[in-house]
């Protein structure tokens, strides 16, 4: 058992350990003064979120214009191969093919549509929090000293 243990590593010091006392809270921003970030914060974020819908919107335009394309271009080559006379099964699984090609291109239109709803909406709400916390944001900004909690003047 010694020659065992010889070759084991050396167990290290006992420390003070740092107590574990819970989660981590990270300070809100602009919790520590009232400059109005939070403001900044939402309009940074409402913005960073409608340009990845007009993104979307932008790439899902594409898809839907191929889906559209594929979904009629099989279901010219099952009429292709009907008039060419090719075997019954053939034909079949070709327009089988271009059913499932239109309903695939059915729902990308859907899926643009939606998403074209989406950015359009969070369009209106940038817009929208800016004309009712923009004039507040601007006066809090203004001031030179820091504004009271809430419930303080009450």
């Amino acid at each position: 058992m010694s020659e065992q243990s010889s070759n084991l590593p050396a167990v290290p010091a006992a420390k003070t350990a740092a107590v574990y006392t819970g989660r981590r809270r990270r300070p809100r921003p602009g919790a520590d003064d009232s400059s109005g970030s939070d403001y900044e914060a939402v309009q940074h974020t409402l913005k960073v979120f409608s340009e990845a819908m007009q993104q979307a919107v932008k790439e899902l335009e594409g898809l839907d214009k191929k889906c559209s394309r594929t979904a009629d271009e099989a279901s010219t080559l099952a009429g292709n191969l009907a008039d060419a006379d090719v075997d019954g099964q053939f034909v079949a699984m070709t327009q089988d093919v271009a059913k499932e090609q239109a309903s695939a291109a059915k729902a990308v239109h859907q899926m643009l549509e939606h998403a074209q709803q989406a950015a359009s909406a969070a369009v209106a709400v940038q817009r929208a929090h800016a004309r009712m916390y923009g004039p507040l944001h601007r006066v809090r900004k203004g001031r030179k000293y820091r504004t009271p909690k809430p419930g303080f003047f009450q």
